[in-house]
């Protein structure tokens, strides 16, 4: 859900994955199928998915669902297209991330949440790493949202992560420590019974 330009469906299927992409933009349905000719991807909105009721054994939502709007109508839609025993694996920023920044890059750096953390913001962050600006936008949700989301579509969190940044990162550049401090995402699973 949220395929994107088809990476992580890629990775999917070269572990014997028989795969689905569902993806909002056409451009990236376009260089999905480009990178991936034997794949199948599909244009459609996750809140209104084009597939029938327990069509899946399992649901990957890897940094896409807190792009989704209507991020339970999404996970309702993902619920009724999983079959009895499948999974929804979901990875989003983590939502206290979303919420708050460091004040600088130094390790030790105060994580400082000026606005609230509840309730459902809408997102927009600019990154430059090695001269490309990147502008992301979303929206904003805490646990408390994505949980209530998962129980009103009758599913059931088993498994709830949030890792650190990993010690390769933090070789590569020491500034990445402090997020060894504060989780960069969140990663759920979670069973349709």
């Amino acid at each position: 859900m949220g395929c994107g330009e088809g990476r992580v469906a890629r990775e999917l299927q070269q572990r014997g994955y028989r795969v689905v992409g569902l993806e909002l933009s056409e451009t990236l349905v376009k260089y999905a199928a480009r990178a991936d000719a034997s794949g199948l991807y599909v244009r459609g909105n996750a809140s209104s998915l084009p597939f029938a009721n327990s069509s899946f054994d399992l649901v990957v939502a890897y940094n896409s669902l807190m792009d989704i709007e209507d991020m339970p109508g999404a996970v309702a839609e993902t619920a009724r297209v999983l079959r009895s025993g499948g999974w929804l694996c979901v990875s989003v920023t983590h939502p206290l991330n979303d919420a708050g920044i460091f004040t600088t890059r130094e390790p030790g750096s105060p994580f400082v949440i000026e606005g609230s953390y509840l309730g459902k913001r809408d997102f927009e962050a600019r990154f430059e790493r090695n001269g490309l600006e990147m502008t992301f936008s979303g929206w904003a949700y805490s646990f408390e949202e994505y949980f209530s989301a998962f129980s009103e579509a009758g599913l059931l969190v088993e498994s709830l992560r949030e890792p650190p940044a990993p010690p390769e990162a933090v070789e590569k550049d020491p500034a990445e420590r402090r997020w060894q401090r504060v989780p960069l995402f969140a990663q759920l699973r979670a069973l349709k019974p």
